[in-house]
């Protein structure tokens, strides 16, 4: 009897529930691995040799998201890293060590190089939405002796972009180094397509560093590239920020605008991150005429723009819903009622903030240090609820960070969520367990006293390696103080 074939559609969310390879199975399996969880490593390659349908639907899960990551580890052995990601999101990684004659290329096999392999079966490109490189990549220059790499970025672009086939919707290069070529012959294909007459791409999001706009050719050919509705850049350079804006406002041609004036009818969202102190208030002030659509926004850090420049600025934005910035103490923040009555944000809902623990700190009460989290989640909680006009202004609440948000969201009624990013947590997240043994073998047996525990915790507190309580927090306090009067 033949068991009816489910539709596609369902077939698909079915797969997306099955876990992505983890490991290359093909060339080796660890000893260590629990069968039933190898046997579920390789559901999707049993899928994908069962039929056309399933083999189909498999490969849409498996390369619905390519990523290339390479990482050097403290040995200075690089490994680049395959990622699989499926439509939530959940990101499943196998480690292949860097072959030395691939130059600046991963070790086969690899999802990126198996799309361009037009050797295998199924024609996997077809498949790929999402392309992220990141990492350290080879910083030797292009070349087909020296470093592949470029080469191959630009055809699996050109690859993703062009025909009926290309699905390709978000591109993401943010590496941690590279040569300064590696993207420009990406950028020309990415830019190319943008002035052939009846082409058009189905790009929609780009995410780009600072090793993408770093110099005036990049940025040239960066600004022909139209059609997008989210621009995330990290770490924005001078020159990229003059290419932005118009340079020729008195011209009515297109080629002689900024990159914000071809945007502004499509991009509903823009992040600037990171190290933003190339955006000064004349420069955030240039970008406003041509945000009228913009719904998200994200302004890192900027030491040169305080709270009268980035909120004159935003409650011009009428559609704007959702805004991150990035808090540091300002001795001159005008009072709660500035912002209501005359830089409202009214249909702001989701308002994140991001902030450094260890600056906080440094300016909290000493009777507070330990209530940090507590507060910031009350106040979460709290404006989040449906009597959002009781809200206090901030001027009772103690921690300044916390009175700062109640401040310049006094003027929101549609807030629904507000949302506290320390910086500093997980600055130490490579730090391993023998690490962690190595510090604690340092405390002598014989002097584990209130000195060396108030140290101890003090440190852990200031790594963010665990989660102080308030009582841990108070005890050490008093520990600390008394080994501080005996010292002296």
């Amino acid at each position: 009897m033949t068991l009816p074939m489910l539709p596609f559609d369902i077939l698909l969310l079915i797969l997306e529930y099955l876990p992505l390879p983890d490991a290359t199975s093909s060339r080796y399996i660890r000893d260590d691995t629990p069968n039933n969880h190898r046997q579920a490593q390789n559901a999707l390659y049993c899928c994908s040799l069962a039929n056309r349908e399933l083999s189909q639907a498999a490969g849409m899960v498996l390369y619905r998201c390519v990523r290339l990551e390479f990482r050097t580890f403290k040995s200075q052995q690089t490994v680049a890293e395959s990622s699989w990601s499926n439509q939530k999101g959940a990101l499943e990684s196998r480690n292949e060590e860097a072959d030395v004659h691939d130059y600046g290329l991963p070790a086969a096999p690899h999802p990126l190089l198996s799309t361009l392999n037009s050797t295998l079966p199924i024609n996997s490109y077809m498949y790929v939405q999402h392309l992220h490189i990141t990492g350290y990549l080879s910083t030797l220059p292009p070349g087909s002796s020296s470093n592949r790499l470029p080469m191959l970025l630009a055809d699996a672009i050109h690859l993703f972009t062009r025909g009926s086939h290309a699905k390709l919707q978000s591109l993401r290069f943010t590496p941690e180094d590279c040569h300064p070529q590696t993207f420009v012959q990406s950028l020309e294909i990415l830019s190319d397509s943008h002035r052939e007459v009846g082409s058009s791409l189905c790009l929609s999001e780009l995410h780009l560093n600072q090793h993408a706009f770093d110099d005036e050719n990049k940025t040239r050919l960066l600004v022909q590239i139209t059609g997008l509705k989210k621009i995330t850049l990290e770490n924005p350079t001078r020159v990229l920020l003059q290419a932005l804006v118009s340079d020729n406002k008195a011209s009515n041609d297109s080629s002689d605008q900024g990159w914000l004036y071809r945007l502004q009818t499509d991009m509903v969202e823009l992040h600037f991150l990171n190290n933003c102190g190339s955006i000064t208030p004349g420069v955030l002030h240039s970008f406003i005429p041509y945000l009228s659509n913009l719904e998200r926004l994200t302004l890192g850090i900027s030491y040169s723009l305080a709270d009268k420049d980035v909120f004159v600025a935003l409650s011009k934005l009428k559609r704007l819903k959702s805004i991150s910035v990035r808090w540091y103490l300002q001795l001159n923040s005008p009072p709660p009622s500035i912002f209501i009555e005359e830089w409202p944000l009214a249909a702001l809902e989701i308002f994140q903030v991001g902030y450094s623990s260890r600056s906080l700190r440094a300016v909290l009460p000493r009777d507070n240090v330990g209530n940090t989290s507590s507060t910031h989640t009350h106040i979460r909680v709290f404006s989040s609820s449906i009597e959002h006009d009781m809200m206090s202004d901030g001027s009772d609440v103690s921690c300044p960070l916390c009175s700062w948000v109640l401040k310049v969201t006094a003027g929101s009624p549609a807030l629904k969520e507000v949302v506290f990013v320390d910086e500093d947590d997980g600055d130490e997240e490579d730090e391993t367990d023998d690490e962690q043994s190595d510090f604690d073998s340092e405390i002598e047996d014989g002097q584990a006293d209130v000195q060396a525990q108030a140290i101890k915790r003090n440190m852990w507190m200031l790594l963010g390696g665990i989660n102080l309580g308030e009582s841990i927090i108070e005890e050490e306090e008093e520990d600390l103080d008394h080994f501080l009067q005996t010292d002296s």
